[in-house]
């Protein structure tokens, strides 16, 4: 799994070959699986994250291994980063 998102229809489930739908919250999924939060809509998978680009404003965006963009807010920024061994 390489992130798992909500939207209006739900919550969705991506690998690196498809995406499903799940009954699911992201809350749930944070608790039971290694995904980690990195905005308030998104879960990642460490080993799916390519590079990270930071952006204005203190936001950044993570780039899968899959070219899939994810949105990283202020708030998850720095705990994302330690995990990552990042220091700046």
């Amino acid at each position: 799994v390489e992130c798992a998102y909500s939207d209006i229809s739900g919550v969705h489930v991506r690998s690196t070959s498809q995406t499903a739908s799940t009954q699911l919250t992201l809350k749930t999924l944070e608790e039971k699986t290694p995904l980690v939060r990195c905005h308030r809509q998104y879960l990642v998978s460490i080993k799916a994250i390519s590079e990270i680009k930071l952006l204005e404003n203190g936001l950044a965006e993570i780039i899968t291994k899959t070219g899939f963009e994810i949105p990283v807010s202020r708030r998850y920024l720095k705990v994302l980063k330690e995990m990552l061994g990042i220091s700046h």
